[in-house]
């Protein structure tokens, strides 16, 4: 999609964090924006400050976990703009803790959010992008989705599933020659406030207890602090942007975390067990 202008975006999880970004940077492209998140006045109060820079939005408070709900942003966003071109299912969650001792509940929430709530938006919006012949969803992972850091097994699985489930549409829509295009996003640490999604985090998956050993009370510190110091959204939201345009489907904003990555699938390939990075090589400060 080389031409932004005047086209419809929708952004999950946009009321903060990577998704106001770029929420902000594609109206700031001349797109009109959708802004969907479960937080009802922090999305409100997103809307307005994008309105007041002269970006064109709406907003629908959406749950992604749940299909009626992501079926419903799509009536608001057809009733209102009547039409939606790119779709950016980003909303997400984290949680974890020992396998063996992360409840249940952070299970189910974070693979509702982070994995279902890419499945719903793709199960929703694709055939609508099909039907127009252009289009682009951008599905947000992380650098987890490509690593398997120790201490967050929930939040792991759930973004390899994104990655995997990004990849396949990917090579679906090429094998039937469809000009919609797909990006998955895996960035490393970015100033967001995911530390603290508890927040909005429902009843019905109330934590069960806190899984708190030393090492992943330290693991966790790390993360904290690296994701305090991280990159700014904006850089994200147009490394986001680029990818659209650009019809890219990996963006790795990152690169630090490239060895890694390598080293990862090298033991894979070489049928060799996983070696154990140390804290500093996962949380690079």
């Amino acid at each position: 999609m080389r031409d932004l202008g005047g086209k419809v975006a929708v952004v999950t999880g946009a009321a903060s964090g990577i998704g106001f970004a770029i929420a902000k940077r594609l109206g700031t492209d001349g797109m009109r924006v959708m802004m969907a998140d479960v937080e009802e006045p922090a999305l409100a109060a997103a809307a307005g400050e994008l309105a007041a820079q002269g970006i064109e939005t709406a907003t629908a408070v959406t749950d992604v976990s749940n299909a009626e709900s992501v079926d419903g942003l799509a009536r608001a966003t057809l009733d209102r703009f009547g039409a939606v071109h790119v779709v950016c299912n980003n909303a997400g969650v984290a949680g974890g803790g020992p396998s063996w001792e992360a409840p249940l509940s952070t299970w189910n929430w974070v693979m509702g959010v982070n994995f279902f709530g890419i499945v719903h938006g793709v199960r929703t919006f694709t055939p609508i992008l099909l039907a127009q012949g252009e289009g682009h969803i951008v599905n947000t992972a992380s650098v987890a989705g490509l690593l398997a850091t120790p201490w967050m097994g929930a939040y792991n699985a759930s973004k390899h599933a994104a990655v995997a489930v990004s990849e396949t549409l990917h090579r679906e829509l090429s094998a039937i020659g469809s000009p919609v295009g797909v990006s998955v996003l895996c960035p490393g640490f970015v100033r967001t406030r995911i530390g603290e999604a508890d927040r909005n985090r429902p009843a019905k998956y109330a934590l069960e207890g806190d899984a708190q050993g030393p090492e992943n009370a330290q693991f966790r510190d790390a993360v904290d602090a690296a994701i305090a110091g991280g990159t700014d959204p904006e850089v994200i939201a147009t490394a986001v942007r680029d990818a659209i345009v650009g019809d890219k489907f990996w963006i790795l904003t990152h690169p630090e975390f490239g060895n890694l990555i390598v080293a990862r699938f090298a033991e894979a390939v070489e049928g060799r067990n996983p070696e154990q990075p140390t804290l500093a090589e996962f949380v690079p400060r």
